[in-house]
């Protein structure tokens, strides 16, 4: 009975999930007039939205190595990658979070631990965050170092420095003193610097080949000229896009978060209307291949 509940409420936030994917679609309004070859861009659109469903299973392939080790034991792609693709449209929910707690709803059908699903969780979005901060510095750090030192901080450097160790200090305390650090004593491992190298492989998979389709949007939609240092710019420019919009609440899919930032960054190097347009255009074949990659899922494994 338990089960067959978690089913049907799995079931009932898919559904209300596929409503808001085409609310927002609907209310897109694409600037045509930028659009230099419409049957070149809509070739375009399809060929990201289908690479966009390979890396919804490439990310359900860092979620499992994660799960492998909190749980130390194997697990089934046929059991991880449904869940993974079904909760992935629940962040196109209002409150953006839905994509979180569907997992752990999901994954309680097939036994999973709530903190196990919650801690492979925390584990992900710490680890896209280093990625995005790791490919940025690589790629476009003077860049973003100028664009930052724009940007008043009304907080001395000196004082969020020590306010974030403080808090870091705070949060080790009480997970040392709880009854958790006994039963994760494996993350104080060699085998946990491991998984942190290879999601950090498969992030930067994720996140890099995206920043590339927004080059193409933007060079081959709209015949932007473009320089070899504004491309790393651009790939730089999504990740970061694309990361704060997955971890901040209240964005359902990141909607307004990654196209707001696209156009802080891009902006002094197109116009706010390409940038705009190219994000839209991007924002389509992301969701296009959400979607393909639920479809795929259920088809495949029938579940």
């Amino acid at each position: 009975m338990k089960n067959k509940l978690f089913k049907y409420i799995g079931y009932l936030i898919t559904l209300i999930a596929f409503i808001f994917i085409g609310k927002s679609i609907m209310s897109v309004n694409l600037q045509i007039k930028y659009i230099k070859s419409p049957i070149s861009t809509a070739l375009l659109v399809i060929f990201i939205s289908l690479c966009y469903s390979l890396i919804v299973f490439v990310s359900s392939c860092a979620w499992k190595i994660t799960l492998e080790f909190i749980k130390s034991g194997k697990l089934s792609y046929k059991d991880i990658i449904p869940i993974y693709a079904k909760s992935n449209i629940g962040k196109y929910l209002p409150g953006n979070v839905m994509q979180f707690a569907g997992r752990n709803i999901l994954a309680s059908k097939l036994g999973f631990k709530q903190l196990d699903v919650t801690f492979c969780s925390l584990i992900e979005i710490l680890m896209l965050l280093i990625t995005d901060c790791i490919l940025s510095f690589i790629f476009a750090m003077k860049t973003f170092r100028n664009i930052l030192s724009d940007i008043p901080l009304k907080i001395p450097p000196v004082i969020f420095i020590l306010i974030c160790l403080l808090s870091l200090a705070i949060v080790i305390f009480f997970i040392l003193k709880s009854k958790i650090i006994k039963q994760y004593r494996h993350f104080f491992s060699v085998n946990f610097i491991k998984l942190l190298l290879k999601l950090f492989v498969v992030y930067s998979f994720t996140l890099i080949i995206p920043g590339i389709f927004l080059f193409l949007l933007l060079k081959i939609s709209l015949y932007c000229k473009i320089s070899l240092s504004l491309f790393f710019v651009i790939i730089s420019s999504y990740t970061i896009s694309w990361v704060l919009g997955y971890i901040v609440p209240g964005a359902p899919g990141g909607i307004g978060i990654r196209e707001s930032i696209l156009i802080l960054i891009l902006g002094p190097f197109f116009s706010n209307n390409i940038v705009l347009l190219a994000a839209l255009l991007l924002r389509i074949s992301s969701t296009a291949g959400d979607l393909l990659a639920f479809l795929a899922a259920y088809f495949i494994f029938k579940t």
